[in-house]
């Protein structure tokens, strides 16, 4: 009895700790039933038929006029795989790393829920379990909180999709929604972007990387987390290998390959104003949605040749400007320690190309040379590199801790391993805008709207507002010529006052330099730049005989009719300005600028297509007397300085009374060209910087 009672006892306690191991699960499984039904009744689930017209984000593309892509604009950052394009790496990676059953089960795999189910009991946490399908679902209709009502939701969803679907297209649809962090969305962004190269390049364990960092995007990072990433990694390649994708010899070399991700540098935007005015044109007319997830190809004008000639020069130009009227100010800022948060770009990547500047902080110094920290690289920094500050001594101008800027040096030398040298940098005050137009088209081909985009996306070449000075001269003398005089007649040029007809005090025009040259024929005043003879040509012609030959030209900007608008008093955009002397060099026609010649949406289908906007702005002839004129401004006149290019070139330089603004507008038988100098707040550019000099 004692042994048949000791028995019992051990039965009754076996089956009571089975009981209390067990009735969890049959509780769960039991209410996952009855939910199950309940929720059938009464959820509102997402109708999967809406996925018919469900099309992702689509990155929108900006091409130049080689069709060459040059910006992007996206909500999220996707490119597209065709269904039936997703590389067989990639799917046995995904497979092995989140859905080995994906192929054998409906939607929802029971053995997986079962296994997720256990896991939330023993860990008391919440446990994905959900299959390649449930989380297509979770992403394309239901929100990311991880709720139960939300996983049953899911694999009605799962179930209701791989009816529709093929497994081929579902796994196509999984790798083009999905999210890799780094704003990339889809496999072939991710590939691109974390890889440098297409999804169908990928190795083996660069396929296993993206999928590993699928699971959670923001911690699973190659480059703030890559112990954690290669972790995840060879957690998918040995998955790949017990679901028998690699061999063990396969597998061996995958692991030992290191994590390597293309290095992420300071990005370098191209034409990044002309695509900022492209950006706001697009949204006006389409509305910010079909810009930013439609994938929009949008062709445009822009010659990448010709715009990155006007970048280097506005650039080199501003540089030179700066150093001359200013000579070295100083450093940016000091840093006492290499544990100081500081904002310093060479504390990324740097770039080494010759010319692109990088912000480093000196780390030791001495009469010949300093050594600069640009993130992981040091470079000498020697005297050559400071020739221009008319120093000698490094340590006369900078210190241990001191924030520079700098550049490598383009030295030209034979020996590719000859050590890099730095030149040291300094940003100008002053700010400046290009523009170059086709004359006969109207093309925008080049546009730079200041030094820096990122520091300042103000566009001064058409946002903008500035006197023009002498560079409206050409209308004066264009009404002029309309009017019957010939660019032989002559004039007086020499002091004189126009009395006012109101109780305005009386206008005393006096020419630069106060040289005045007596009697001179209209072609020579405007040659020399002659301020009195202009206002005195104006005065006979009527000051509303030059603002409707301005208008006509292209000046959309109010031209008040008084004796100072000969001179360039009204406020002008730099675009208007190009645009009239343009209507010149074109033989008398007005043509209005443009930036986009084509706008077709993903499917290649035509939305919008550029129509020429002309009208005679003058007559052929006086368009031809002009140009000849303005031809003599470069040869013998204020713009001599540009006789040495190798163009024949018409123009007209532009400096306001206190050398705030300086400009030169030329053109050549094809294209217009504008350049502006000047700050943003109206003050000098320095003493006599006229726009023949500066």
């Amino acid at each position: 009895m004692g042994s048949d009672s000791a028995f019992s006892r051990e039965n009754r306690s076996f089956l009571s700790k089975l009981v209390r191991f067990a009735w969890p699960l049959v509780l769960v499984v039991f209410l996952g039933i009855l939910g199950g039904i309940g929720f059938a009744t009464v959820i509102d689930v997402p109708r999967v038929d809406t996925l018919s017209a469900f099309s992702p984000s689509l990155i929108t593309e900006i091409r130049d006029s080689s069709g060459t892509v040059f910006a992007t604009f996206a909500k999220e950052r996707r490119l597209l795989l065709s269904e039936g394009k997703v590389p067989e790496v990639v799917q046995h990676a995904l497979l092995s790393g989140e859905d080995r059953n994906f192929l054998q089960h409906g939607g929802v795999d029971a053995e997986g829920v079962l296994r997720a189910a256990f896991k939330n009991l023993l860990q008391r946490r919440f446990i994905g379990g959900s299959t390649i399908t449930m989380q297509l679902a979770r992403k394309l209709f239901l929100h990311p909180k991880k709720l139960w009502r939300r996983k049953i939701e899911e694999a009605f969803l799962a179930v209701e999709l791989e009816k529709r679907l093929s497994k081929d297209q579902i796994l196509t649809l999984y790798c083009n929604v999905m999210f890799f962090g780094h704003g990339n969305y889809g496999i072939e962004a991710a590939s691109q972007s974390f890889f440098g190269k297409p999804a169908s390049e990928l190795l083996v364990d660069e396929a296993a990387t993206l999928i590993g960092i699928l699971q959670r995007p923001s911690d699973y990072s190659p480059y703030r987390r890559p112990d954690l990433v290669l972790g995840r990694r060879d957690y998918v390649l040995r998955r790949m290998r017990e679901e028998g994708y690699l061999s063990d010899a396969d597998f061996e070399t995958a692991v030992s390959r290191p994590l390597e991700v293309v290095t992420r540098t300071a990005e370098q935007l191209i034409a990044p104003y002309f695509a900022e005015e492209v950006r706001k044109d697009i949204e006006q007319k389409l509305g910010s949605t079909a810009l930013l997830e439609q994938g929009l190809v949008v062709s445009t004008t822009l010659d990448r040749e010709i715009q990155a000639a006007s970048e280097s020069a506005l650039r080199n130009g501003l540089i030179r400007l700066d150093r001359r009227l200013r000579g070295w100010k100083g450093v940016v800022e000091r840093v006492e320690s290499e544990t100081d948060p500081v904002k310093v770009s060479g504390r990324t990547t740097p770039n080494l190309t010759p010319g692109v500047w990088n912000q480093g902080r000196v780390i030791d110094v001495e009469p010949e040379g300093a050594d600069v920290s640009l993130g992981p690289e040091v470079l000498r920094l020697d005297r050559t590199g400071i020739r221009w500050t008319g120093r000698s001594r490094l340590t006369d101008i900078v210190r241990p801790g001191d924030l520079i800027w700098v550049s490598v040096r383009d030295d030209d030398s034979s020996d590719p391993d000859a050590e890099a040298r730095l030149e040291l940098q300094q940003i100008p005050e002053l700010e400046g805008a290009v523009l170059v137009l086709e004359s006969a088209s109207g093309a925008i081909r080049a546009m730079v709207g200041g030094w820096n985009f990122t520091t300042s996306k103000f566009n001064r070449a058409t946002q903008a507002r500035r006197q023009v000075g002498s560079a409206f001269k050409p209308f004066v003398f264009g009404a002029a010529l309309e009017a019957g005089f010939t660019a032989a007649d002559t004039f007086f040029d020499a002091p004189t006052a126009f009395p006012a007809e109101t109780r305005e005090p009386t206008y005393s025009p006096r020419n630069y330099y106060r040289e005045y040259y007596g009697i001179a024929t209209m072609r020579r005043a405007l040659e020399k730049s002659m301020n009195v003879t202009a206002v005195k040509v104006m005065d006979l012609v009527g000051p509303d005989a030059v603002v409707d030959f301005a208008q006509r030209s292209g000046i959309a900007s109010p031209l008040p009719p008084v004796p100072s608008l000969a001179l360039g008093s009204a406020d002008l955009t730099p675009l208007e300005l190009a645009s009239a002397f343009a209507a010149i060099g074109n033989q008398g026609l007005y043509v209005q600028p443009y930036l986009i010649e084509e706008i077709s949406d993903a499917t290649g289908r035509t939305i919008q297509s550029h129509r020429m906007q002309a009208r005679k702005a003058m007559d052929p002839e006086i368009a031809y007397v002009l140009t000849h004129m303005l031809e003599g401004v470069v040869d013998q006149g204020t713009a001599t300085d540009a006789r040495h290019l190798e163009v024949d070139l018409a123009g007209k330089t532009g400096t306001t009374d206190d050398y705030s603004d300086a400009w030169f507008v030329g053109f050549t038988p094809r294209y217009t060209i504008l350049v502006w100098v000047g700050h943003d707040a109206k003050r000098p550019i320095g003493r006599n910087m006229s726009g023949a000099v500066a």
